[in-house]
């Protein structure tokens, strides 16, 4: 998938409030996908930019684990 909207996770606006999800890793919604960055307590070291349909993709891919857990004895 060839996307315009691709930007360094340093380049995230700051206005985005983020949300930790703990290991230094935090989400930001932009209104249309959410980051993922991975941070150092001072900068964003790494990040990856989810556009809905590959958010949709690893939401799914989640629900699945969990199903395939339950069924573990």
């Amino acid at each position: 998938m060839t996307t315009t909207r691709h930007t360094m996770a340093k380049d995230r606006p700051a206005e985005w409030p983020k949300q930790y999800l703990g290991d230094g890793v935090y989400a930001a919604h932009d209104g249309y996908g959410v980051w993922l960055t991975a941070e150092d307590g001072w900068r964003a070291t790494d990040g990856i930019y989810i556009e809905p349909p590959v958010l949709s993709s690893l939401l799914m891919w989640i629900e699945k684990l969990k199903q395939e857990q339950k069924q573990k004895p």
